[in-house]
């Protein structure tokens, strides 16, 4: 009996938006992406090119975390929303790279503007951070829509 590969791929696909919703309430809760969680996509999207129909997008990923990690150390972002942009890069095929990068800017700009308007509000003593683990898995459901075979 062989097995279906499209539908392995959207298996797969519905797995890693499950994994994003864990970063979303993590993100939001506690302000922390797992790195277990992003080892989990890592070896969901290496399955998906060994028995799926996924592809590894190495050069989107691999130029994103050398820019990443400068906007890491020019604290413009957390280690944890870089490493989870790079590990999701992997798996978007190359004609989706610009769309996924934009949607991520996309959604994070309510996220911006709420977080503008908490800051004047409240007037907190700490820094306000943002919970970018929403934009970005926002944007990797977009993006994903496209990777499916079977299931939409």
């Amino acid at each position: 009996m062989m097995i279906n590969q499209q539908l392995i791929n959207d298996i797969i696909i519905l797995a890693i938006w499950g994994c994003l919703l864990v970063s979303c309430y993590t993100d939001l809760t506690r302000r922390t992406i797992s790195n277990y969680i992003v080892v989990m996509i890592f070896i969901l999207t290496i399955l998906n090119f060994i028995f799926g129909l996924g592809q590894l997008n190495y050069s989107a990923s691999t130029i994103f975390l050398m820019c990443g990690l400068f906007i890491f150390y020019c604290r413009l972002a957390g280690a944890g929303d870089i490493k989870l942009i790079t590990v999701l890069l992997i798996s978007i095929p190359s004609d989706s790279v610009l769309f996924f990068l934009v949607t991520i800017t996309l959604v994070g700009l309510p996220l911006a503007i709420i977080a503008i308007i908490y800051k004047f509000v409240k007037r907190p003593k700490g820094r306000v951070t943002l919970p970018y683990g929403l934009a970005i898995s926002g944007s990797y459901f977009l993006t994903s829509t496209m990777l499916f075979k079977t299931i939409l």
